[in-house]
């Protein structure tokens, strides 16, 4: 069994990962069609064509049909499904939680799963439904539990671990820490369909922060049957890496059309607003004019593409660091979503956390709520900090009175308002006061000293830094597209003497000191501690386990992940001591 998962982008607490099965590699967040094995609405091999690269049948279903038992046994679930991508299954839970039993036991499903040759299996979980009385829920968690030990015994492939708790989010949280504790791959978020159907997504933000909080960082998140289109921002935003559904195929067959902001029926629709092959070969009038079998079939189609699309908005949002502005328009498509948003913004903590320290794009304020997203909130908290030391102010139309000399830089200089910011040039004179106000902001109390005997060479054609020195000696770069410092080995060393240990460290074991200190990359399994308040995307000093300095790079990972993830790109190093 193989399974790597490793993160290669990263924005809000949502993250592009890299997700390696058994040699196939999809890209995350991403989404499993649900494939009916008795009903092949769309089918597998055509999913793959569309580029969907992983599916999710039920397993239950084979195992109580006789014929597709048997040729599942005899040739794999592979070629019963005729795909060559990944296949996770279900195991009879959802068919648990709908009809109240399942006729197989969970050692017996778990066995079933191994011998059809599944990617990633799940076992027989008790999904608890919202609502139900605490005593209820804690002995269907009990139960969970006992059987996530018993899997974890005999299982020899990928397997999901649901997290339980029905709308008890301390027995959530409670949940994901003993499954993070046990040798499994995924973590589903069960028993949440009731939940999007009734439009309950604030108790939905609830439940899934309250299972992220318990999770380790290093596991992909899936939530169980979430597959509507509208949803994706801000699932993906709350940190979800893997969704599915059969809403594509549910809906066509009654004649319901989806859209990233919600669904419509084919009998109100005048004109389609997409441009995927269904819509674009036909009219409305067309498709309602087919045989049902047909037009069910070219509905499936198009709420496939839909779905495909936004996902890759989603992902797009992220590289360019604008997703909580998508999650921002995506809210207001539904006042009960609008409800969703507002309440994950009161997970403050949680989302600093998880919040890249700079981005490609500017800070656009689009509404109200956007001077609540993490980056603004931990922007005016380390600004107050700098203002202790530099108590002169200037007005900024978005963040308030901030420090002057921090007015260069991220988010304060990269922002758009309803007025537009005035960034003055350093005076003569000033220029190093900017730099030591940076340090503060960026690298924490005291960091300011690493520099306080620099020289800041300014642009002739802009006026703007650009380099620090001191006595020759390279100590930094002033970015011009954020307003922070990359740090060179000198200033790296500076900053290593003035800031005690752990801070802004990332320590390396000693297979990887020698690599380190030539100016290679870190790779996650090599790290063996950091600091905590590492946030993604920090400019950071790679250290041995004696704590001597041997690099300094931008770091993917939160202080938190470092410590825990096996796989993937931990640090991208600038510059390593010997280079």
């Amino acid at each position: 069994m193989e399974f790597r998962f490793e993160i290669k982008a990263r924005d809000a607490a949502g993250r592009i990962g890299k997700l390696t099965v058994n040699g196939k590699t999809i890209e995350t967040p991403a989404i499993m069609p649900v494939v009916n094995p008795k009903q092949l609405i769309v089918t597998p091999k055509e999913l793959k064509e569309m580029g969907f690269g992983i599916i999710i049948t039920n397993s239950y279903i084979i195992y109580k049909t006789p014929e597709l038992r048997e040729k599942a046994l005899e040739v794999g679930i592979h070629e019963l499904l005729d795909y060559d991508g990944i296949i996770e299954v279900d195991s009879g839970s959802f068919q648990l939680m709908r009809y109240g039993g399942v006729e197989v036991t969970n050692r017996e499903i778990v066995q079933f799963q191994h011998d059809i040759g599944v990617d990633i299996g799940t076992f027989l979980d008790i999904p608890t439904p919202p609502d139900v009385p605490r005593e209820k829920a804690e002995e269907d968690l009990r139960i969970t539990l006992e059987r996530a030990r018993e899997a974890e015994e005999i299982k020899e492939i990928a397997m999901n671990a649901a997290i339980q708790g029905s709308t008890h989010p301390d027995l959530r949280t409670y949940a994901a820490k003993r499954l993070s504790e046990m040798n499994f791959e995924i973590h589903p978020i069960g028993a949440v369909v009731p939940l999007m159907e009734s439009y309950r997504y604030r108790d939905l933000v609830d439940v899934v922060i309250a299972s992220k909080l318990g999770l380790r960082p290093d596991r992909p998140v899936h939530l169980f049957g979430a597959g509507h289109p509208m949803i994706f921002a801000l699932a993906v935003a709350m940190g979800i890496d893997l969704f599915d559904s059969a809403s594509y195929a549910l809906y066509a067959k009654d004649d319901r059309y989806l859209t990233p902001e919600g669904t419509k029926r084919l009998d109100e629709l005048e004109y389609f607003p997409c441009s995927c092959p269904v819509c674009s070969r036909y009219t409305p009038q067309e498709l309602r004019e087919m045989p049902k079998e047909e037009r069910a079939r070219l509905l499936a189609i198009h709420n496939l593409w839909v779905i495909r699309e936004e996902l890759n908005r989603v992902k797009q949002a992220i590289k360019e660091g604008t997703l909580w502005e998508l999650v921002d328009e995506r809210a207001r498509s539904h006042p009960k979503m609008f409800a969703a948003y507002k309440r994950l913004l009161e997970y403050r903590e949680y989302l600093e956390k998880n919040e890249p320290v700079t981005k490609a794009s500017a800070f656009f304020k689009v509404s109200e709520e956007s001077l609540r997203w993490p980056t603004a909130v931990r922007a005016r908290e380390r600004a107050e900090r700098v203002e202790r030391k530099f108590p002169e102010t200037v007005k900024h139309p978005i963040f308030g009175e901030i420090p002057k000399y921090l007015s260069l830089s991220y988010p304060f200089a990269q922002s758009e308002g309803e007025e537009d910011f005035t960034i003055e040039k350093p005076r003569k004179g000033e220029a190093k006061e900017y730099i030591i106000a940076i340090a503060e902001y960026q690298f924490g109390e005291g960091a300011g000293e690493a520099f306080r005997d620099a020289f800041v060479e300014l642009s002739r054609k802009t006026g703007m830094p650009r380099q620090i020195k001191d006595k020759g000696k390279h100590l930094a770069t002033f970015r011009a597209e954020d307003g922070l410092l990359t740090l060179g080995v000198e200033g790296a060393r500076r900053l290593h003497e003035v800031l005690p240990f752990p801070r802004m460290r990332v320590v390396v074991n000693e297979d990887a000191e020698p690599f380190a200190k030539r100016g290679k990359n870190v790779f996650a399994k090599f790290v063996v501690d950091a600091d905590p308040g590492i946030r993604s995307y920090d400019e950071v000093l790679v250290v041995n386990e004696r704590d001597e300095l041997l690099a300094t790079g931008q770091t993917l990972l939160n202080g938190e992940e470092l410590k825990v993830f096996q796989s993937g790109l931990a640090v991208k190093v600038r510059r390593g001591v010997e280079k």
